[in-house]
């Protein structure tokens, strides 16, 4: 995942603050700006889905220069700010390639309530993962430069992240379609291995569904695909278990096709 080694050539920008920029610094990044679904630079994204795709608005990107974005647990105060706990899930890194001449663009970035954290700078010696929830701990995106502008503070933005309260966890049932038609009771829908269909799984309780399968590929970014022209797959849909919940589970069969 292309999310390891960031915080490691941007260490130095995220334990700067933007008090400290040098003149050449901020002539370099003039007029620049970052706005994620509109909210400014040290704002709050309030009240989001579990997963949700997050608008990055890049206004003014210097030339020869890139930024990239990644959605991490904010570390506690008084220790280094640089992030050892990102989400580095299927479409959690935006990456704007630096390009000979300004850009403004609009790139999306998921952003999840839960996910397992990994240390984007492996070098450090820390390989292990964190189960990170955002609901009960603070978490936030980030934005830097890339390449030789990464140690440059002028292109470090935060914008932290809140989530919806997680509904009751009781009743919880998976709502799943397939090419927008629920699938219920016995139907076993065909899915081709020549082309994926979207497939789209929410739990009523809010929280973050976990998919797996023996033969068809299933993504978080909502497709479903088969690995095999005949027979079938079974898709097993996961809730996050918790000290007093056990996780919710449901479990889907397909057809399989050319």
């Amino acid at each position: 995942m292309r999310t390891m080694r960031i915080a490691a050539l941007g260490a130095a920008a995220l334990a700067i603050t933007a008090t400290s920029l040098t003149a050449v610094q901020v002539a370099s990044a003039d007029g620049f700006s970052v706005t994620a679904n509109g909210v400014a630079n040290r704002g709050t994204l309030a009240d989001l889905p579990p997963s949700s795709s997050v608008a990055m608005a890049v206004s003014n990107l210097p030339a020869n220069v890139g930024i990239y974005a990644f959605h991490c647990l904010v570390p506690p105060l008084g220790g280094s700010p640089v992030p050892t706990r990102c989400d580095a899930g299927e479409g959690t890194l935006m990456y704007v390639v630096a390009a000979t001449t300004p850009q403004t663009t609009t790139r999306p970035i998921v952003v999840n309530a839960e996910f397992l954290g990994k240390n984007p700078n492996p070098q450090a010696g820390d390989t292990g993962t964190t189960a990170v929830d955002c609901r009960t701990e603070t978490c936030a995106i980030y934005t830097l430069g890339a390449g030789r502008e990464s140690a440059n503070p002028a292109y470090v933005n935060t914008f932290r992240t809140t989530f919806a309260e997680v509904g009751p966890r009781d009743k919880d049932w998976a709502v799943a379609t397939i090419r927008g038609q629920v699938i219920k009771g016995g139907w076993e829908p065909r899915v081709s291995n020549a082309k994926a269909s979207d497939f789209v799984v929410g739990l009523k309780s809010g929280l973050t569904v976990s998919l797996a399968s023996d033969a068809c590929e299933v993504s978080q970014a909502g497709k479903i695909r088969a690995l095999k022209r005949s027979g079938t797959c079974t898709v097993t849909i996961t809730s996050p278990g918790d000290d007093q919940w056990a996780p919710y589970e449901r479990e889907i069969i397909f057809r399989l096709t050319r």
